[in-house]
């Protein structure tokens, strides 16, 4: 399949790539001022790191973004259909500011048969989503996954939700026939047990974790082998075993072979709407 490269539907490269096939980005900027983001640092910063979400320059106004928005999805829908869409790798999806544009464009996906994922850390926004998508005639909440950053450390994300009430909204989207999947990315140096807490707690609520470190930390290998078999062990010998998709930052270091992984993990490209557990 041939990369996307539109406005607002795209294939990510890189790290990114490997979070997602094909993405959605309407806005840039994000108020969950997060210490550890990506876009708050570097030479993009000062393009996609703004503290407020923004409508992207070239979209200029919501009705022409929603209908650019339409015509790459309608010029690349089959691929879609097979690969989802993810939303959002420049903002948080579900902000006051962005939740309105985020729900048109999963309503234009629902009508063309294209799954989606959309990531947030506002429990709120994930909980408005929910009444929203339940209301609305003809969805099919099954094709939709919501999913959380969990984290466990509130203090590094100060203007997000806690990461409780986003295990919360997890879930009760689960009860709500959601697909659910959780982001413990990054897991700060020498934080692993904040990580490994919440995902104790958000266990029985998830369909799909992936599991990473934090860009440029600094990590003895000590550590991140504690991470990997603290967390497989937790899983072992359950009978509900959510997947896990263990990024290259954790799989790399330690000389894994995926081939070699229990069959609770899964590749990168494991498609969440069309395989049970």
């Amino acid at each position: 399949m041939g990369a996307i490269n539109g406005r607002v539907i795209y294939s990510p490269k890189g790290k990114a790539g490997e979070y997602a096939e094909n993405a959605a980005n309407f806005f840039v900027g994000c108020s969950n001022g997060c210490t550890y983001c990506y876009l708050r640092k570097g030479r993009g910063a000062k393009v996609l790191g703004g503290s407020r979400p923004e409508l992207k320059k070239t979209l200029r106004e919501y009705p022409y973004a929603l209908d650019i928005f339409k015509n790459e999805l309608l010029a690349h829908k089959e691929e879609l259909q097979k690969t989802g869409l993810f939303f959002s790798f420049t903002t948080d999806p579900l902000l006051p500011e962005t939740e309105r544009l985020t729900r048109q464009a999963v309503g234009v996906c629902q009508r063309h048969g294209v799954p989606v994922k959309i990531l947030s850390k506002c429990a709120e926004g994930l909980n408005r989503f929910i009444d929203f998508a339940e209301a609305s005639e003809g969805w099919d909440v099954s094709r939709i996954a919501l999913g959380a950053t969990l984290t466990g450390c509130d203090e590094l994300e100060p203007n997000a939700d806690p990461n409780m009430m986003r295990v919360n909204v997890l879930a009760r989207a689960k009860r709500h026939g959601f697909r659910t999947f959780a982001s413990v990315e990054p897991i700060p140096p020498g934080m692993y047990d904040r990580a490994i807490g919440i995902i104790k707690l958000s266990y029985p609520f998830v369909d799909l974790y992936k599991i990473g470190l934090q860009s440029g930390g600094k990590y003895p290998k000590r550590e991140i082998r504690l991470i990997y078999d603290t967390i497989t062990e937790h899983w072992e010998g359950r009978p509900e075993q959510p997947r896990i998709y263990w990024k290259d930052s954790i799989v790399n270091p330690l000389g894994i072979d995926r081939g070699e992984l229990p069959g609770y993990c899964v590749p990168v490209n494991w498609d969440l709407f069309n395989n049970e557990k």
